[in-house]
């Protein structure tokens, strides 16, 4: 805890490298922990982002080449990416004043001298040592060192100079998980600024159950019990290993009536064919009425679908946290799980998880048949919110330790 006599702490969260839904997901996780001890360590939450049009314009030049990379005409497409940090910012409750700036270095220094700024975070391209105030490094995960061959030499390159970079330059980096500062030290030689954050999933505030639950399954279609994926359409979240096994579930009589329910946006720009490898598989194995996919939806639907499915599952090949943002969801409504056992995950620790081996679809029919033939009753929503709220203050602590550590290097 802060000091009576020391000054209040001014904290900028800068969101404008955070364009992807569980990048979002972590910039609120990151708030909410702050949040949850802002008072007893005097504590100003600021989200620092840019202005509208140079957000649009640097995702319009983004898309733009990459779509001349695979010789396919740029298209005008509004990104939104602010609207939908602000939108989760809404959702979550939590107080927080937007700054905005105009994406240059030297409009954000002044932006953050105008709000007294005590340190940003999180950092994703390293600032340069003269920046004037402390800031902390972020790195998501070491994907192009585990899984090489989804990326360019291009891209492996461009990230190795990176993370080297952040590595010199910051005072302290945060990562997802300790296997993450495990492999930056293989890889990378050091690990004394880098600090893991302990799995902590938020509680998730929900009103009008029954009510919404009724309008959601007719909204969907979804009066049959199902298993649900809630995963972007990217070929290391291995939805066909789920798709596999699920096939062979419903071959028992007992099981025909099953659905398997996915949320997320079909598209890979790595491996665009794969959407395609996974509506052949539908399609030649006729699962058009028991696999139902739902693309993109609002959060709230997905985390209503969630609280009301069997169990999740998350076959993923990879992640650069436990579980990825699903199982965090999952465990805050206080549904089960099914999670494939790649070490990352192997660090939560709760019992609503259930492992099965990553890749084996006979492995992971036989933990979804398990699952629907164990009883189980969700906790009293009071019982989630308590526990959830007890995770989100110890993630502030965390939080706190490493903004005060940074602060105390960057003074000497």
């Amino acid at each position: 805890m802060i000091e009576k006599d020391k000054d209040p702490l001014h904290i900028a969260i800068w969101g404008s490298h955070f364009s992807w839904d569980g990048g979002i997901d972590f910039l609120i996780y990151l708030m909410n922990g702050l949040n949850h001890i802002k008072e007893e360590n005097e504590i100003s939450l600021f989200l620092i982002l840019p202005n509208d049009f140079v957000s649009e314009l640097k995702y319009f030049l983004i898309n733009s080449k990459n779509a001349v990379s695979k010789k396919q005409i740029p298209v005008f497409k509004k990104s939104n990416v602010n609207k939908r940090i602000l939108s989760a910012v809404v959702n979550s409750g939590i107080k927080v004043q937007t700054i905005y700036y105009n994406y240059t270095e030297k409009d954000l220094i002044q932006k953050l001298k105008s709000i007294n700024c005590s340190v940003l975070l999180p950092v994703v391209f390293a600032l340069n040592k003269k920046f004037p105030f402390p800031w902390i490094g972020y790195i998501p995960d070491l994907q192009h060192i585990t899984l090489p061959h989804f990326f360019s030499d291009v891209e492996i390159k461009f990230r190795d100079s990176r993370y080297k970079t952040l590595l010199q330059n910051a005072k302290s980096i945060i990562v997802n998980a300790k296997s993450v500062k495990n492999e930056l030290a293989v890889s990378y030689g050091k690990t004394e600024n880098i600090f893991n954050l302990s799995f902590l999933p938020p509680s998730i505030n929900y009103n009008n159950e029954e009510e919404i639950t009724k309008s959601l399954k007719e909204k969907y279609n979804l009066q049959n019990p199902y298993f649900i994926i809630c995963n972007q359409f990217w070929k290391h979240k291995d939805h066909l290993t789920a798709f596999k096994a699920f096939n062979l579930l419903i071959k028992d009589v007992e099981f025909a009536d099953l659905k398997l329910v996915c949320t997320g946006k079909m598209e890979d720009e790595r491996f665009p064919e794969y959407i395609k490898e996974l509506k052949d598989f539908i399609r030649t194995e006729q699962l058009e009425n028991s696999i139902i996919l739902l693309g993109f939806i609002p959060k709230q639907d997905q985390n209503f679908l969630m609280k009301n499915s069997v169990a999740l599952i998350q076959p993923t090949l990879f992640e650069g946290g436990p579980g990825g943002g699903a199982v965090y969801s999952a465990i805050s409504l206080g549904i089960r799980s099914l999670v494939s056992d790649i070490d990352v995950n192997a660090e939560i620790e709760n019992n609503l998880i259930t492992f099965f081996e990553v890749g084996n679809m006979v492995n992971l029919k036989k933990k979804m048949q398990e699952v629907l033939n164990t009883p189980f009753n969700v906790s009293d929503y009071s019982i989630l919110e308590e526990e959830g709220n007890s995770r989100s203050q110890q993630l502030g602590k965390e939080l706190m330790k490493i903004i005060e550590t940074t602060i105390k290097e960057f003074k000497n």
